[in-house]
């Protein structure tokens, strides 16, 4: 009897360690359909990587390791130039599944960041740019802090053809209070 208990606690043991992400680490994984060979380029515009990190692609999955000392947001760039975020946490792994004809189908799973992106996604699949821009200010409104907020903000308030510096400055000190490591 003590033997089986040994093996299960064993057992147990070795599944928790391996579902959970390596310290000082963030996991991304994941599978795409109609990709079965590619490339993917990563890259952070808030300082969490160096440079531009590649990830292959083969049989449509792939998988990248990047050392992660604090929350951050990566941006994996895809072959037709469209970019999604991901949110990055030490320890953390995600899972990314979607088919590549429909990129703004995409879900990433592992990170409570990263849920709140893919409800956002959800919302704004099949909305006009005004829409978007709503649904965007209302979402970093109702999650200020989430760094789902700074990315909305930058994307939709600020890096667009028509910039709305007034509402960004208006969510950015939002933000700021509930995120005062985040400057």
């Amino acid at each position: 009897m003590k033997r089986i208990l040994y093996f299960f606690i064993t057992i147990m043991a070795i599944a928790f360690t391996a579902c959970s992400g390596r310290k000082g680490y963030f996991t991304i994984e994941g599978r795409f359909l109609n990709m079965n060979q590619g490339e993917l380029y990563v890259y952070s515009n808030d300082g969490l990587t160096n440079g531009i990190d590649t990830i292959k692609v083969n049989g449509g999955r792939f998988s990248l390791d990047i050392p992660c000392k604090r929350k951050g947001t990566l941006m994996i760039v895809f072959p037709n130039f469209s970019e999604q975020p991901v949110f990055a946490e030490p320890g953390k792994s995600v899972d990314i599944r979607g088919n590549a004809s429909h990129l703004k189908e995409m879900t990433v799973k592992g990170t409570k960041a990263n849920k709140l992106m893919n409800a956002f996604r959800e919302q704004i699949l099949s909305a006009s740019p005004v829409e978007i821009k709503k649904r965007a200010i209302q979402t970093a409104e109702d999650n200020p802090e989430s760094p789902v907020a700074v990315y909305l903000v930058r994307r939709y308030l600020i890096t667009t053809n028509r910039p709305d510096y007034t509402t960004a400055i208006r969510l950015l000190k939002l933000i700021m209070e509930k995120q005062p490591e985040n400057q």
